[in-house]
């Protein structure tokens, strides 16, 4: 009796443990058993992308072009394809709710992007611009 009673209760600990720090990011998921760099390593291609909540999609997709891809490598490096190429590295913030990319072109700055959802084959991106505009850009593996 006395062991059942002490399995429920590591049990419980356990879960109040573990449930607050599964919920990272502000769209998901709850729960991964995958890494985040594991999640986030892959070709990421363009779903949707819209600004202060007006859709921006086709615009975005008729200047990159429809060969774009994001590739982001488990060894920090990024990869862009496109109508405008790009390669550079990348950091995580602090709490790993935050990019940042450098390009490696000379005299370009570091890019900060907030993670709103890291799934497998699921990655949102918020940018903000110097003027507060907010743009969410949404890709699909």
């Amino acid at each position: 009796m006395k062991t059942k009673i002490i399995k429920v209760i590591a049990l419980a600990l356990l879960v109040i443990i573990a449930v607050p720090s599964c919920s990272k990011y502000e769209e998901g998921p709850k729960f991964s058993l995958l890494s985040k760099k594991a999640r986030l390593a892959g070709e990421w291609k363009i779903e949707n992308v819209s600004t202060n909540g007006t859709d921006q999609t086709a615009d975005v997709k008729a200047l990159v072009g429809d060969s774009y891809v994001l590739t982001l490598t488990k060894d920090e490096k990024y990869k862009v394809s496109g109508n405008f190429t790009d390669e550079g590295t990348y950091k995580w913030g602090e709490d790993k709710d935050d990019i940042y990319l450098t390009s490696n072109t000379a005299g370009s700055k570091e890019v900060a992007y907030r993670i709103l959802r890291l799934k497998s084959k699921e990655l949102w991106l918020r940018t903000t611009a110097a003027n507060g505009d907010k743009t969410i850009t949404k890709y699909k593996q």
